[in-house]
């Protein structure tokens, strides 16, 4: 039996406070880089290195990349995170104050409330878990990291455990998480995706 590892890395703390940054290019803060780099110090065996083309996540791969001596590292727009629409680089707090039903809802049950003009979850989900397959398959019985977004990562383990979509917001990933997904693959069987673990910082 073979098998395939993938470590999801997100993003840590940025700049700009507490918005609602989807498709918002937002920087890593000083504090942002020190928890990714705390969260992978252990690991340095990466074949190759996927991102999301956002600069929260791509500048953190091109940097590892280098510094591991790592030739690949990728970003592809399919692990951008969901867009947020109006709601796009606002405070959550103002968000909040002017429709506090809309925020709620989205967050119990983005099937049914997305957010005003953003994507909904279901196109969401379906270019993340189809870019998702295409890398299992193209990095078979290899070991990548992908670094993106909470947003990504809760869609992907939704996938791997055979979860619906609407309680996506019980899967706590926050900055700087880790989760580690191996598929094992085995001639004549379909594959078999396991959750190994899943560890966010202890302090944040």
């Amino acid at each position: 039996m073979n098998c395939t590892t993938i470590d999801l890395l997100r993003h840590g703390h940025c700049d700009g406070g507490e918005i609602f940054r989807g498709h918002w290019d937002s920087a890593l803060s000083t504090k942002g880089f020190e928890q990714m780099q705390k969260a992978i110090d252990n690991s340095d065996d990466w074949l190759n290195i996927y991102c999301s083309p956002s600069q929260r996540c791509l500048n953190f791969a091109k940097l590892t990349a280098k510094t591991r001596n790592i030739p690949q590292c990728t970003a592809n727009d399919n692990f951008r995170e969901i867009s947020f629409g109006d709601w796009e680089g606002r405070l959550v707090s103002d968000v909040m104050q002017e429709n506090p039903a809309g925020v709620e809802n989205f967050w119990a049950d983005p099937q049914s409330y997305p957010p005003p003009n953003g994507e909904t979850i279901e196109s969401f989900n379906e270019r993340v878990v189809a870019q998702w397959s295409s890398l299992v398959s193209e990095h078979k019985n290899q070991h990548t990291l992908l670094i993106t977004h909470g947003g990504v990562i809760r869609c992907i383990l939704a996938h791997v455990l055979g979860m619906g979509l609407r309680p996506l917001s019980r899967l706590s990933v926050p900055h700087a998480c880790i989760s580690r997904i191996q598929i094992f693959h085995e001639p004549g069987k379909p594959d078999w995706p396991q959750l190994v673990s899943h560890q966010p910082l202890l302090d944040k």
